[in-house]
C-alpha cells in the first residue's frame, strides 16, 4: 500500500511538470581549529573589579587573550576593534581604558585591553544586565619555507555575554536616585580636626629634620674653625705618602740618566722620611702654599681635595734613631710585614744621610734605587691601608 502510494505520487508530479524533492542535504560541522592544527591559536578571558553595581558607579572589565606564536604559524587577531573608541558594549557606556604592553611567553604572545564602564538607566535597577557578547577576528599565517607565509582564511573567536548585577539603593516608590554619600557636619568636623593634627604633626618632624641638620654640621663647622685657627691645613696621610712615591719614581727617573747627585739625594731622603714617618704614625710639619707656588727647599708640595683643592707643603726630621726606637717599643703592635719595610726604611735613610753628610761620603747608586724602591712600596701599601673612612674616623 506504501508503495502504491509512492508510484501515484511521483506520476501526478511528472504530470504537473514538477521535479521530484530531493531529499535535503546534510551540512557537515566544520572542524575546530585546535582540533585540526594539534595547538589552540587563540584563548581569551574577561574579567570584572565588581559583580555587582549600582546606577552609576564605574567599574572596570578587562580583556586578555593570549594568541599562538610559534616557528611554524603565527596568530594576527584584529585588534583594531578593541579599542576604547571603536569597541560597543551598549547598554554599557566606556568613560576610558587602557591597552598594557603585550607580554610573550613562550609561544604565547598575550594582550590586554582595559575599559572603565558605568550603566545608567532606571529600567536596570535590580536586574541582570548582560555585557554584550564579543567577537575577535582572527588569521593564522603558516610558515611555508625560511620566508615564505601562507595567510589562512578569516575565522572568529566568540565570547560568550558575561551578566553584571544591578542593585537598587532607593525605595520601591522612589521617583529619584539620591546620593548615598555621608555629607553630615560630624564627619566635615572630623576632617577638619584631622587635617589640623596632621598640620601640627607637620610643622613638629620640620623642625626636628631642622635641629637634625643644625647638630649634624656644628661639629664639621667646629673642625674646620679649629683647624683654621691651628693655622694648617690638615692633609691626609694618603695624598702626603702618594705624592711621596710619584717624587721618588721621578727621582730614580732622573738619576738613572743623570747620576745620583747632591741634589737628587736630599730630594731623596725628604720622601723617604715623609714615608717613614707615615710608616710609624708620626706627626708631619705642613705649612699651607698658594697655589702653583714652589716649596722651600727640602719640603714636598702636595695638592689634595677634589671640590675645594688645597696646597701643603710637608716635611719630616724623622732620622734612623727614631725608626730604631719605634721598632723596639712599639714591637708587638706592628705586623711582622710592616717590621720588615721599618727595617729596609731605616737601612736606606742611613745610606742616604751618610751619602749626603759624610766627609767623605761612598756613595753606591745600586743601594741608592734599592732604598728608592723599597719606599715607594711601603708608600703604596700605607696609601692603600689609609682609606678616606678611616682618615674621618681617625679625625672624630
Amino acid at each position: 500500500m506504501t508503495t502504491l502510494i509512492f508510484v501515484m505520487a511521483m506520476v501526478f508530479a511528472q504530470h504537473e511538470g514538477h521535479q521530484p524533492a530531493r531529499p535535503p542535504q546534510r551540512v557537515e560541522p566544520q572542524p575546530q581549529p585546535e582540533k585540526v592544527l594539534g595547538w589552540e591559536p587563540v584563548r581569551c578571558w574577561r574579567q570584572t573589579s565588581a559583580g555587582a553595581i549600582t546606577i552609576g558607579e564605574t567599574f572596570t572589565m578587562v580583556l586578555t587573550c593570549a594568541v599562538y606564536e610559534g616557528d611554524n604559524a603565527q596568530v594576527i587577531p584584529d585588534e583594531s576593534r578593541l579599542g576604547v573608541a571603536s569597541i560597543q558594549l551598549a547598554p554599557f557606556e566606556i568613560l576610558g581604558g587602557s591597552h598594557p604592553p603585550d607580554v610573550h611567553r613562550g609561544t604565547r604572545r598575550f594582550f590586554q585591553y582595559e575599559y572603565q564602564l558605568r550603566v545608567i538607566g532606571p529600567d536596570a535597577i535590580g536586574h541582570d544586565v548582560n555585557i554584550p557578547p564579543l567577537t575577535i577576528s582572527y588569521r593564522i599565517h603558516s610558515r611555508v619555507g625560511a620566508a615564505a607565509t601562507l595567510e589562512g582564511r578569516d575565522l572568529s573567536y566568540l565570547m560568550p555575554m558575561m551578566p553584571i548585577k544591578v542593585l537598587s539603593l532607593v525605595p520601591a516608590d522612589a521617583s529619584d536616585i539620591r546620593d548615598a554619600s555621608e555629607a553630615s557636619l560630624g564627619a566635615v568636623e572630623s576632617l577638619r580636626f584631622r587635617s589640623s593634627v596632621f598640620r601640627v604633626l607637620t610643622v613638629t618632624f620640620g623642625a626636628l629634620a631642622l635641629a637634625m641638620i643644625v647638630l649634624a654640621l656644628v661639629p664639621l663647622a667646629r673642625t674646620r674653625a679649629a683647624a683654621a685657627g691651628a693655622g694648617r691645613s690638615r692633609t691626609p696621610a694618603r695624598a702626603v705618602v702618594a705624592r711621596a712615591a710619584e717624587d721618588l719614581a721621578a727621582i730614580q727617573s732622573q738619576a738613572s740618566r743623570d747620576g745620583w747627585t747632591d741634589d737628587a739625594i736630599g730630594r731623596a731622603l725628604a720622601s723617604m722620611r715623609l714615608v717613614a714617618a707615615a710608616a710609624i704614625q708620626q706627626p708631619l710639619s705642613q705649612k699651607a702654599v698658594a697655589n702653583g707656588g714652589d716649596a722651600p727647599e727640602g719640603r714636598l708640595v702636595v695638592r689634595h681635595g677634589m671640590l675645594r683643592p688645597a696646597s701643603v707643603s710637608v716635611s719630616s726630621a724623622i732620622t734612623p734613631d727614631d725608626i730604631a726606637r719605634a721598632r723596639s717599643a712599639s714591637g708587638s703592635s706592628f705586623s711582622t710585614t710592616r717590621l720588615q719595610q721599618l727595617e729596609g726604611l731605616q737601612n736606606g735613610l742611613a745610606e742616604l744621610t751618610a751619602a749626603l753628610y759624610r766627609k767623605e761620603p761612598a756613595r753606591d747608586p745600586a743601594a741608592f734605587d734599592d732604598a728608592v724602591r723599597h719606599a715607594q712600596g711601603v708608600a703604596k701599601d700605607i696609601a692603600a691601608e689609609r682609606s678616606w673612612w678611616t682618615e674621618q674616623w681617625a679625625r672624630r
